[in-house]
């Protein structure tokens, strides 16, 4: 414990928060002698720069006070050039592998039926809470929401199954399995199920979330390199599994 929160110094939640705050000034991507205070007072801080990122590159931007952010200002307005094989903004990619896939040209393909033939597909996405797990069993977070996973599926999908709001479920397929609380969203087509990343593992019984179900298929065209902007960064997490339409169903626990 000493050594996590350095001798007791980022035990408190508000000293850290302070020190991340006040680091990110230092790093110039929030203004000079911005610190938690000083958030508080104004309410909103702006970003003022990228700070070193990989992000940078693909935004290709400035950020400017007072005006909404827009990409590729670097290249529409000062003519820097796009960081792909013919220097301009590119659809057409005449890489072997592309050209064999048939996707030389941006084309919509069917998602493989990942994790077995099932009637319902899984999609994720980031929580409007939260981003990653060490903020999801942050006190003042777990007031924002039902402080436990939660999966949101379509009224009529969740009365086929008998399963009322709140009721615990199990999502399955055919590689595993997870338990996690419905919440019923008329927002939520039919036929989906909606489980937000950045739960923590021990919020969920059994330390089994939605990657219990997803088969780790990559897409081998993602393998693809050397060839302009193909050239993929472990900072972009790629090329990755996909948990977009994972196949699967629910049943009540």
């Amino acid at each position: 414990m000493d050594e996590y929160t350095m001798n007791g110094h980022f035990a408190n939640q508000e000293r850290l928060a302070d020190e991340q705050v006040r680091d990110s000034a230092l790093a110039g991507t929030l203004p000079p002698r911005t610190t938690l205070e000083t958030f508080r007072e104004k309410g909103h801080v702006r970003f003022i720069d990228w700070g070193l990122t990989p992000l940078a590159l693909s935004q290709a931007s400035p950020l400017k006070a007072d005006e909404t952010h827009s990409p590729f200002r670097d290249h529409v307005e000062r003519g820097v050039p796009y960081p792909t094989y013919c220097r301009r903004a590119q659809f057409y990619i005449d890489h072997e592998w592309f050209l064999e896939a048939g996707e030389e040209m941006p084309t919509h393909k069917p998602n493989p039926r990942m994790g077995g033939d099932y009637p319902l597909g899984l999609s994720s996405g980031h929580s409007r809470w939260s981003v990653h797990s060490m903020n999801h069993t942050n006190e003042v977070v777990l007031g924002t929401h039902r402080g436990e996973p939660t999966a949101l599926v379509n009224p009529d999908d969740a009365k086929a199954r008998r399963v009322a709001d709140g009721d615990l479920i199990r999502i399955f397929n055919d590689l595993g399995s997870f338990p996690v609380r419905a919440r019923l969203a008329p927002s939520v087509r039919p036929g989906q199920i909606v489980s937000y990343n950045g739960w923590d593992g021990s919020q969920y019984r059994g330390w089994g979330g939605a990657n219990e179900i997803e088969p780790g298929m990559v897409k081998w065209i993602g393998f693809a390199g050397g060839y302009g902007h193909l050239a993929y960064l472990s900072t972009n997490w790629q090329p990755v599994p996909a948990d977009r339409w994972v196949r699967c169903d629910f049943e009540s626990v």
